[in-house]
């Protein structure tokens, strides 16, 4: 009976042993497997990573596209504003004192409009009322010159006097009457002078109200200035222009009669 029970347990010595280590060893064995299998499944094949790296290669492009075009189309922005606020500073400067024309509070004779025509303009007035306008302050003069600029552009300039002229503008304004010019209208006209006006009489138009119409029936000046941006971009928007119109209305000049 002893030696039946210990052929089956493998007797007392280690061969029982050996036999419940194999069957530990082989269990363990499967469950690694299976852990190895279980993670192998969970994991990314390698064209999942392709597909992957595509699919996030189109977003981060489609990001960056979106980002460019929104910087360059505020810098587009941007430098219109800027044109427009350069235009709109020189031509506010411009009417400020166009509107002194004709001041004479104790009667001087010397002021008024002496030279107008569609690209410059000449005035005096007598600022200090000491009855002259032999200040150089006092006789004030709007032109336009192309001198020193690139081929096709202009300054703005002002004097004062004998002085010499100062420019307004940074050789940004393209020449031509369309891109900077004074227009003037008469008193008793209901159009604007249909020739540029010298120191001359020129009539006004025919459907006017019958007035000599010289530079001293100029009762309003409309300034049209278009100006360049500084900043231009060659790839958005390339160069802009900025075009604006005031008017100034001489306020010294008497009503018509």
């Amino acid at each position: 009976m002893l030696g039946k029970w210990l052929t089956e347990t493998g007797g007392t010595g280690g061969g029982g042993k050996r036999k419940t280590a194999r069957r530990r060893g082989f269990t363990v064995q499967r469950l690694t497997l299976h852990l190895a299998h279980r993670a192998s499944a969970g994991g990314f094949t390698l064209f999942e990573l392709l597909v992957s790296m595509v699919i996030t290669s189109i977003i981060m492009a489609a990001a960056y596209s979106m980002f460019r075009l929104q910087t360059h189309t505020m810098k587009v922005q941007e430098n219109r504003l800027d044109a427009q606020e350069y235009a709109r500073s020189v031509l506010d400067l411009m009417v400020r004192e166009i509107r002194n024309a004709g001041y004479a509070p104790t009667g001087a004779s010397c002021a008024g409009v002496l030279v107008a025509n569609s690209q410059k303009l000449q005035f005096k007035y007598d600022a200090n009322a000491d009855n002259d306008c032999g200040d150089a302050d006092e006789d004030i003069t709007y032109d336009f010159d192309i001198t020193g600029c690139p081929s096709g552009f202009g300054n703005i300039t002002r004097k004062e006097g004998t002085n010499a002229a100062q420019p307004l503008t940074d050789c940004n304004v393209p020449t031509g009457t369309a891109n900077f010019a004074f227009t003037y209208f008469p008193q008793n006209c209901t159009n604007n002078f249909s020739t540029p006006v010298g120191g001359g009489a020129v009539a006004c138009p025919a459907s006017g109200g019958g007035n000599a119409g010289t530079v001293a029936a100029i009762q309003r000046v409309s300034i049209s200035l278009t100006v360049q941006s500084k900043n231009p971009d060659p790839v958005f928007g390339g160069q802009l222009n900025a075009t604006m119109t005031s008017n100034a209305d001489l306020r010294n000049r008497g009503l018509p009669s």
